[in-house]
């Protein structure tokens, strides 16, 4: 039995310093530190180009929400799965290769593996072009009710297309009361509007920022948290620098984010994701389960991609340090 399924887009990640994002400014890229946006296929090469003349490439590591989420899960020893597509191409084999995953038979193999330019400025706060290619390509006949039933809980993160969404509408219809839901919808999802509720409905985390919440729910911020909890068991709000805010029947709490010399910030999100999961589910109230979960990913900007990712040892260290606090 897998703890957790992740069910999202599947990227090669390639990592980019650069001194200012103004040396991409001939290629008309609608990107700022810290957004994200989908590339034309057409301007990879060019974006190549500039990169290598005015960037540094640093590292190129596996990618994707739902992905990094469970490299997270995997680092705290858990049983972890992914479901997605790659390419039938060398990258997809090694994206295979390199998994921490102990089950990656849910992923489809077609087309072109997707690929993403994580870039970061001085400020050490990343953008991100991402060129879905083949990633987003989930379909109906990929589902495999029977081994998703069999997870404890399914983590879900965002696609590109449309056929991709409706394929997550429909592992979440035929699931429905039979496994745990969370859900992360980044900016794409989020600017769905409406057309999201069907995947926040009934899940179990649902994992936000306070941007996102107002794309979903509108300017009013507690008009918007009401609406959430009434989806959502546990709602995480993810502030960035300032840390998270939990909330649930009874209770609010918010957890401060520590500092740290950051190298790149990219997946620390993902890193919240997967410690708080990999606590809750081990029935650590939500309020412990987030601090841990700032404090890791707070600690995992140390390094590129997933190389400050937390294991089972160092997330243990931080939830027995808490606890000491609390006896004094």
């Amino acid at each position: 039995m897998m703890d957790v399924i992740g069910i999202g887009a599947l990227n090669l990640d390639f990592l980019y310093d650069i001194e200012d994002l103004g040396y991409l400014q001939s290629l008309d890229l609608d990107i700022e530190e810290g957004g994200e946006i989908i590339g034309d296929r057409a301007l990879m090469e060019p974006l190549k180009e500039k990169l290598s003349r005015f960037g540094m490439l640093h590292k190129v590591t596996l990618g994707g929400s739902a992905s990094n989420t469970c490299h997270a899960l995997a680092r705290l020893e858990l049983r972890t799965g992914l479901m997605g597509v790659l390419g039938t191409d060398r990258e997809g084999d090694f994206y295979l290769k390199q998994t921490l995953l102990e089950d990656t038979s849910l992923v489809a193999r077609r087309g072109e593996t997707g690929v993403a330019y994580i870039i970061n400025t001085v400020k050490k706060d990343r953008a991100i072009i991402v060129f879905p290619n083949s990633n987003s390509a989930l379909q109906t006949s990929d589902i495999d009710v029977n081994r998703l039933a069999a997870a404890r809980l399914i983590h879900m993160t965002s696609l590109v297309s449309e056929e991709g969404f409706e394929t997550q509408k429909a592992i979440k219809r035929e699931l429905a009361g039979r496994v745990l839901f969370s859900i992360d919808p980044g900016e794409i999802y989020a600017r769905k509007g409406t057309d999201l509720f069907p995947l926040i409905e009934d899940t179990e985390v649902f994992f936000t920022t306070a941007k996102e919440m107002d794309l979903l729910f509108g300017p009013d911020r507690d008009e918007a948290l009401r609406m959430a909890k009434r989806m959502a068991r546990i709602v995480v709000v993810k502030r960035g620098r300032e840390g998270a805010s939990v909330y649930g029947e009874g209770f609010s709490f918010d957890a401060e984010a520590q500092s740290v010399a950051a190298i790149d910030n990219t997946g620390a999100g993902d890193v919240l994701n997967g410690v708080f999961l990999g606590l809750y589910l081990r029935d650590i109230d939500a309020p412990t389960a987030l601090k841990v979960a700032v404090k890791a990913a707070s600690a995992s900007v140390a390094g590129y991609g997933r190389e400050a990712y937390p294991d089972r040892h160092t997330v243990e260290a931080m939830l027995g340090s808490l606890r000491n606090i609390g006896r004094r």
